[in-house]
């Protein structure tokens, strides 16, 4: 029969060495964990690193501007099925109700006036938003406290709504399913006209988002493809100076995007486009005469181009040529920029 000798060891030395095992499993997990967060701190500030390097790669190339036959142009629009750009002239105050105000076409082929006085009898018409549902094309603009609604095959005003309360109408959007976003930049209001809730009387535009936090909110832009909408602040109209911020669309909650003046602008801020793939915004400042291009995730900017002119005001964009038309308000033209990366 075998016998085994069999050593015991006190209980202290067993929960000792269990304990010092325990420590060290617990310091190699640390250590891995700790690597693991560098490495991705470190893609992260290398991935932010190559989109700043990105925003500052592109460059621009003048294709073309129109004479100087327009009358203090505020906004210009693109509607692709027509192939024409909308352009919207203030001819005045901006805040008079004058009947001067009227809409023009402009080819984006080379900025000739296609038609100066297209629609006329406006009062100071700023932003516009073309809105194609298959069957029509309708082109709506603000014009200080109305939406106006213009067919655009007819060439005709087929609506005015009243925008309640408002004092200041300026940018226009729509997203993808029709709805139109306006933006009041006094009253600090974004208007809403609910696509399910048109209609031919004046009721149909209504209150959707007052905030104090939307700091005098300007040009609007929808990114259908995250349900947000981003706005370009002016600020206060007597001092100027605000940055761009982004409202959730399902629940209305407001943020900044980036960090003001460090990884996104701050200024006098007008209009606001975007590239096709939603990853870049192109922002103009109206009293310093800039253009900036800015990444859509918030972690940089840069100054596309300064034109040495105040007055650069809601641009357009035309995607399918990556091309920039901004109206000039004080010099009465409209220019375009090629984008080249």
């Amino acid at each position: 029969m075998l016998s085994a000798n069999t050593r015991r060891y006190p209980l202290k030395s067993v929960v000792l060495v269990s304990l010092f095992l325990l420590a060290a499993s617990g310091l190699i997990l640390f250590l891995g964990i700790s690597i693991n967060m560098n490495n991705n701190n470190k893609a992260q500030a290398q991935e932010q690193q190559q989109q700043q390097q990105e925003v500052g790669q592109t460059k621009i190339n003048e294709l073309w501007e129109t004479p100087a036959d327009l009358k203090n142009p505020e906004s210009v629009v693109y509607a692709p099925k027509q192939d024409v750009l909308f352009v919207s002239n203030i001819d005045g105050k901006p805040d008079q109700k004058d009947q001067n105000g009227f809409i023009s076409k402009v080819s984006p082929v080379n900025g000739s006036i296609v038609e100066l006085n297209w629609i006329t009898g406006l009062n100071a018409p700023k932003g516009m938003a073309v809105y194609d549902n298959g069957s029509s094309s309708k082109l709506y603009v603000s014009d200080i406290t109305d939406l106006v609604e213009i067919d655009i095959e007819s060439g005709k005003i087929i609506n005015r709504f009243n925008a309640p309360g408002s004092a200041f109408l300026n940018d226009v959007v729509s997203d993808d399913q029709g709805n139109i976003y306006v933006s009041d930049t006094i009253t600090n209001t974004i208007y809403k006209q609910d696509v399910n809730a048109k209609d031919s009387n004046n009721t149909s535009l209504q209150v959707w988002l007052q905030s104090p936090q939307l700091e005098g909110p300007n040009g609007l832009h929808v990114d259908n493809t995250k349900n947000r909408l981003i706005v370009a602040s002016l600020g206060d109209m007597s001092k100027p100076g605000a940055g761009i911020e982004v409202v959730d669309l399902g629940n209305k909650k407001i943020s900044s995007l980036g960090e003001e003046n460090t990884t996104s602008p701050f200024g006098g801020l007008d209009g606001i486009e975007s590239d096709a793939k939603e990853i870049r915004y192109y922002v103009t400042d109206n009293p310093a005469g800039k253009i900036f291009i800015v990444n859509a995730n918030g972690t940089g900017y840069t100054n596309l181009v300064d034109l040495h002119t105040s007055g650069t005001a809601d641009l357009g964009f035309i995607p399918n040529q990556n091309v920039i038309v901004i109206p000039l308000m004080q010099d009465n033209k409209v220019v375009a920029y090629k984008l080249v990366e």
